[in-house]
């Protein structure tokens, strides 16, 4: 077949680069990405190889590139934080990374942020939002807890500036760590607590820091500390109240900052009148102080004076309209319309001020809407002798498995999306997956302790796991799954820091590791997360949070160790949390790492081979956490990139038949 024409020097220059591959030394970067025409390049016969793979060419994507569901404005993917403005409309934080805004009447108006795209905290995008408040300006500030900083816009959404700094937490004036709750004073200060830090800091109005209530970084029961504040309210007369949820109980304090008093009992948590569990929300009008009690499931009100119960909203664990499943805050509009944020039911409550429902906001149970074709950060990718493609969401809040075949159509989906559960029709964080010679789907259940086996038609049809614990069949996070020549099962039991060996007939049979017990040697593993087994029986171990990969052979002997323990990294010589591990038909290993874009490939020796993508973005060639990895049998590389909420496909360069260019001119 004739070869395709590149029309320009760069692509000639590109295509000599990837030609020239054969047994040359490998750059420290090799090369990926898409054609110079934007297409695969998938030019004469694919044919079968035996050389090392050196490098790698884009292919194809399944899923959407930063989309991870239906953006619509009538769901939340759970609702966090609230607040209401001078016209008592509704902004509404969600942890699918937007904040939303709607009239009292339900009616939407605009939204900061993209729904379900997580972990971008630039201008326009969250980490992981779960508190806003509107200041007397009308300027809508956003706690993006995740990424350490508070976002302030104006009106109309348009980014203005930030206090703290992106990704980088500390304990210093100018950091937070993990900030929760904002409000402001009658002379427009800011007041934000810090879950990690164990405190309130306060800065003046243009944002210069001022002064800390607590102990920066030190928690504690007296009335100078916290234990994990979370969201706080001031009143008319300036006073501050904290929701001290690790406490079990809210502090007050005066405009001067000096302790006043306290609601709840100090480090009890309760469920009668005088007690709360892990009060999460507060809110206060002129003559009432509302605390959502959170794993009470309840709002608790009371007199702002006498500071003494007078209702509770709530009867307890529920779907019904004056029920909840564990709130998240609480805010009072101008016409004493009371609203909760009820998280695990995905929706927002209103109540008028007689605490009669009025509306729902959100679709009970249904944090969004999706097909097969969009993958909520899916963590682990996996596929059969047969092309089919098996996906996992596990990592926010997509549980489900999703199976497709090698085009990308779909077969069957297992599990409801966004909701977990226990049954054999749900998941509670599926973070591994694999198929075995038979075609059957085996997924590692993380919550839920256990492997559920479906056939290759998606009917449930066994599991693996006796419950959580340390014991034989026992699993604490089981992450992944393997399988060797003679049927035994892999299972890597993450937090038991071990892994767990089956036959057949998935009896336990032996443990790599020692069980609860983290280590540096060579015995011992720090949360192993995936597990991989090749054709001569070695078994190869994600060892994510020791930054290496461990390699034992068939009798479970410590045999290598790729990357450097204990040691992250961005060369070719380290790991850097090591997530997902494969291997194809010549022995070679493939490393996906959750802390740089890439994907690095090893010989079977030990030997660096290549690196796929290498660079943080949304293009083809660039990997935003690439979690999982696998490898079919012509050896394309599947990556579950789990930050852009897509699979992408790689193939070899020996996959790819083209003559060596020696000398070309023209087009």
């Amino acid at each position: 077949m004739k070869p395709k024409q590149y029309t320009s020097l760069a692509g000639m220059v590109l295509l000599v680069l990837i030609l020239s591959f054969g047994q040359a030394p490998v750059p420290a970067a090799a090369i990926s990405g898409p054609s110079p025409d934007g297409s695969p390049s998938a030019m004469g016969a694919s044919t079968a190889s035996t050389s090392q793979p050196r490098v790698f060419w884009y292919e194809r994507t399944f899923g959407e590139t930063e989309t991870a569901y239906f953006p619509d404005r009538y769901h939340f993917n759970y609702p966090t934080g609230l607040a209401v403005d001078s016209a008592n409309n509704l902004w509404i934080t969600e942890d699918g990374s937007r904040a939303s805004k709607y009239t009292a009447d339900g009616v939407y108006l605009m939204s900061i942020g993209v729904a379900g795209l997580t972990y971008l905290a630039d201008e326009t995008h969250f980490a992981n939002p779960v508190e806003v408040a509107v200041d007397a300006a009308g300027n809508v500030w956003v706690v993006d807890f995740a990424s350490f900083r508070v976002v302030k816009f104006n009106p109309a959404g348009v980014y203005q500036m930030q206090l703290g700094v992106t990704w980088e937490s500390g304990s210093d004036d100018a950091h937070f760590d993990n900030p929760v709750g904002i409000a402001f004073d009658s002379g427009g200060n800011i007041y934000i607590s810090e879950s990690n830090n164990h405190r309130v800091q306060v800065f003046d109005s243009t944002g210069f820091y001022s002064t800390t209530i607590g102990v920066s970084g030190v928690s504690g029961l007296d009335n100078n500390h916290f234990n994990h504040p979370l969201r706080i309210a001031i009143d008319s007369s300036d006073n501050l109240y904290v929701a001290d949820a690790a406490n079990h109980r809210v502090q007050i304090f005066d405009s001067s900052h000096a302790y006043v008093d306290t609601l709840g009992v100090a480090g009890v948590s309760g469920s009668d009148d005088d007690h709360f569990d892990t009060p999460r929300g507060i809110a206060v009008d002129a003559s009432l102080v509302y605390v959502i009690d959170s794993y009470n499931n309840r709002v608790q009100i009371f007199d702002r004076a006498s500071r003494l119960l007078q209702d509770t909203l709530g009867t307890g664990w529920g779907t019904a309209n004056d029920q909840f499943m564990h709130p998240a805050d609480v805010v009072v509009d101008g016409d004493g319309n009371l609203y909760v944020s009820d998280i695990l039911n995905h929706r927002v409550q209103k109540f008028d001020s007689s605490l009669a429902y009025v509306r729902t906001l959100g679709e009970t149970g249904v944090p969004y809407l999706t097909d097969a074709y969009h993958y909520n950060q899916p963590v682990d990718v996996a596929v059969d002798d047969s092309g089919n493609i098996a996906v996992v969401e596990g990592w926010g809040h997509g549980k489900r498995l999703v199976v497709s075949d090698a085009l990308g159509l779909h077969k069957f989906s297992i599990g409801e999306p966004g909701v977990p559960g226990t049954d054999n029709d749900h998941f509670g964080d599926p973070f591994g997956v694999a198929f075995d010679a038979e075609g059957r789907v085996y997924v590692a259940d993380c919550s839920n302790a256990r492997v559920q086996i479906f056939s290759s038609a998606g009917v449930w049809g066994a599991g693996i796991g006796s419950g959580p614990g340390t014991g034989d069949d026992e699993f604490n996070c089981p992450s992944g799954v393997a399988f060797d020549d003679r049927q035994n099962i892999y299972v890597s039991d993450s937090n038991n820091h071990r892994v767990q060996v089956f036959d057949s007939n998935r009896a336990y049979t032996a443990t790599l590791g020692v069980t609860g017990v983290s280590g540096v040697d060579n015995s011992h593993f720090n949360w192993p997360n995936d597990v991989e087994v090749d054709a001569e029986g070695n078994i190869i171990i994600a060892d994510t949070l020791n930054h290496r990969v461990q390699v034992f052979n068939r009798d479970r002997s410590w045999k290598m160790t790729l990357g450097v323990t204990g040691v992250c990294n961005d060369d070719n010589a380290h790991l850097c949390e090591p997530w997902g591990v494969a291997v194809d038909v010549f022995g070679n290993i493939y490393v996906a790492e959750k802390f740089n874009p890439r994907v690095q490939v090893f010989s079977p020796g030990g030997a660096y081979l290549a690196t796929i993508a290498g660079e943080w973005g949304a293009q083809s060639g660039q990997l935003r956490g690439p979690y999982g990895v696998d490898v079919d049998l012509d050896g394309s590389v599947y990556i579950a990139d789990l930050n852009n909420h897509r699979v992408e496909k790689y193939l070899r360069a020996a996959q790819i038949f083209l003559p060596r260019i020696v000398n070309d001119f023209g087009d």
